[in-house]
């Protein structure tokens, strides 16, 4: 069975998808860190939302990058890679300001339990992505600094709640 082939236009037009959801995602960034210091989460959940629907497209535009008709995506997965970069650095910096935010707060909302292990488990995989060599050196020493900074805040922030993060008996996690 032969895999589908995609053309140029398809790959283009997912990349313009692309980069509305990259602005949409940079505006509700800028209200979840206004909304934090009203210990509220929904911005922030909105522009995680925001942040999955993005990486959906990723999965599907580097699968049509791979089996391009024509096979020319030299400019294709330059812009690609230049949006993802976009993103990445936007996740980071906005949940390092986030956290900052937050962090201050003396009372977590409610929903603060998920919202942690969502964001371990995405500061990881950031962290893991800007290891790859088409990363590497493409976003400098400052983001990789802010990426560590949004970790130790979200750490302190754990320490002061740690009852909201109990994991034992969840399947896996308690050997973390």
């Amino acid at each position: 069975m032969a895999k589908r082939q995609y053309t140029r236009a398809e790959v283009k037009e997912l990349l313009g998808a692309l980069e509305r959801q990259c602005r949409e995602a940079a505006k509700l960034a800028q209200l979840a860190e206004h909304e934090a210091s009203k210990h509220s989460f929904g911005a922030y959940r909105e522009f995680r939302d925001k942040v999955g629907e993005f990486q959906a497209l990723v999965i599907l535009i580097e699968q049509r990058l791979r089996n391009l008709a024509d096979g020319r995506s030299d400019d294709l997965r330059e812009q690609f890679e230049r949006l993802d970069t976009v993103m990445l650095a936007l996740l980071v910096r906005a949940s390092m300001r986030f956290f900052f935010v937050l962090s201050a707060n003396p009372i977590l909302p409610m929903g603060a339990r998920e919202i942690f292990m969502a964001e371990l488990r995405s500061l990881h995989d950031a962290h893991e992505k800007l290891r790859r060599p088409n990363y590497a050196g493409k976003l400098g020493t400052e983001l990789e600094r802010d990426l560590e900074t949004a970790s130790m805040i979200l750490e302190e922030i754990i320490d002061k709640a740690p009852s909201l993060l109990n994991f034992k008996g969840a399947a896996g996690l308690e050997k973390m």
